[in-house]
């Protein structure tokens, strides 16, 4: 009987134990179950690479557009979708394609892009770019384009290079985010570089993207450029089609062609004098990304009026001028520095700097430009930063007449209710001291009337009477 007893509860203790066991061995099991669905998932949701077969379906949720203000509503009216709407075009200006295979060998061209500048001196312009041949992009669908549908520039080939795939295909590559193509021009120069960045960041806005979480692709191939970072700081990243030449087929889930540098909305062509939408939600992400803190209205203090003179030195931009010679710069540039530090020196308020831009991080050159209240330099691409004045201040354009039938930066200037001036001598040459003296001064008495300088070739000092102009924001100054 003890024995037996004895044995009946080991049984029990075992039984237990086993099923005690059981549940720790199916708990297990479940968890590890979840954990490698969870990782599958995720996997999913990234950027995938390798040999991966695709297969889509060719449905898709409308795209909800954003169609406020000018150009964004004529947009939406000028729309025109094809297979399924994985082909989208926009007022002929550009178009976006879902579920898009790009195949890389399709888009032949010299240079990859991204090589620094002492390697390829002296390269032609037409080595940094691709030609985009048949089957470089790939649609779920047999499409047909409109015969008369024609689009500017290298968007004309890409879409002649389209074919379609089958509904399963291996690809190599796999973006999930928003991606933005971009074809450069003018790659170093400010103010081509401003076109191309507040198109990109308009097409983030119509299509209602987060501009940090979109990525570019450049589909031309410059070397590398010291206006790069504007992209990596303004968007997520990015990266050159010639870098993807690895990865033989790519497959985007929405990738956007923007426009050509030329049909930016404030490029000069356009000839517009109001902002365009977004253009000063634009101009804050870029000081925002910047780290550089804005006060747009805040008012001039006439008893600290800061003067800028933005001066220019040689340096070496692109391949084609290897000697980096700059041919707009005042042949006298010292000699006016010194005279005008000479002047503004005796007026405790008045704060007169000057500075070249090319020796300073970006960084740097938008917090001196922020706090300006005249800004001054030769016609050129520095006189960009007209984009970051603060409202109802000025910029003095030093020009000769050659120039002076240029207006980007009155535009510009214009956009950002800040106040623009030609200066140059009556025989249209390069400006001298007294010439710029006499056009700042000008200025100064319509800024701060009550304030006196003094005059550049006597210690006398000069009270300054405001000139009534009808136009003071549009106006030339001839000495």
């Amino acid at each position: 009987m003890f024995i037996k007893r004895y044995y009946s509860k080991l049984f029990r203790r075992r039984s237990r134990r086993s099923i005690l066991l059981k549940l720790i061995l199916i708990t297990f099991c479940f968890g590890a179950f979840i954990q490698i669905n969870y990782n599958a998932l995720y996997l999913l949701s990234q950027n995938t690479y390798g040999n991966l077969t695709l297969c889509t379906n060719t449905t898709r949720n409308k795209t909800i557009l954003n169609c406020s203000g000018d150009p964004l509503k004529q947009w939406c009216k000028n729309e025109i979708n094809l297979c399924h709407s994985s082909l989208s075009i926009y007022n002929k200006l550009f178009f976006v394609t879902h579920s898009v295979i790009l195949q890389t060998k399709f888009a032949q061209g010299k240079r990859l892009g991204g090589e620094d500048i002492q390697t390829v001196l002296n390269q032609a312009e037409r080595d940094e770019y691709f030609q985009f041949n048949k089957e470089f992009l790939k649609l779920p669908c047999d499409i047909s384009i409109p015969k008369d549908l024609s689009l500017a520039n290298h968007l004309s080939s890409v879409l002649s290079s389209i074919t379609p795939y089958r509904t399963c295909m291996d690809v190599h590559l796999r973006i999930n985010e928003t991606t933005i193509a971009v074809n450069r021009q003018d790659y170093v120069n400010i103010y081509h570089t401003m076109t191309d960045l507040y198109t990109v960041y308009l097409l983030c806005r119509f299509f209602q993207r987060d501009p940090k979480s979109v990525r570019i692709l450049f589909v031309d191939a410059h070397p590398k450029g010291n206006l790069d970072i504007f992209w990596s700081k303004l968007f997520h990243s990015y990266t050159r089609l010639g870098q993807l030449k690895k990865y033989p087929t790519i497959f985007y889930q929405e990738l956007i062609w923007s426009q050509p540098q030329l049909n930016s909305e404030i490029d000069l062509q356009r000839d517009r004098r109001q902002a365009p939408s977004f253009f000063f939600d634009f101009r804050d992400h870029i000081l925002k990304q910047f780290n550089v803190p804005f006060e747009y209205k805040k008012p001039i203090d006439c008893n600290s009026l800061q003067i800028f003179l933005l001066c220019r030195r040689n340096y070496v931009a692109h391949p084609r001028n290897p000697t980096g010679k700059i041919t707009r710069q005042l042949q006298n540039e010292k000699q006016i520095i010194n005279d005008l530090t000479k002047v503004f020196s005796n007026n405790s308020k008045i704060n007169f700097t000057y500075n070249y831009y090319e020796n300073l991080t970006m960084e740097e050159q938008l917090k001196i430009t922020t706090q300006k209240d005249i800004f001054i330099g030769m016609h050129g691409a520095g006189l960009t930063h007209v984009l970051f004045l603060k409202t109802n201040r000025t910029l003095i354009e030093l020009t000769t007449a050659q120039w002076q039938s240029q207006i980007h930066y009155e535009l510009w200037a214009s956009m950002n209710h800040v106040h623009h001036h030609f200066c140059s001598s009556k025989d249209g040459s390069a400006a001298s001291a007294q010439t710029i003296l006499n056009c700042i001064n000008l200025k100064i008495s319509q800024m701060c009337p009550s304030m006196t300088v003094n005059s550049l070739h006597s210690n006398q000092t000069i009270k300054l009477t405001p000139t009534v102009s009808k136009n003071i924001s549009n106006s030339t100054i001839h000495i």
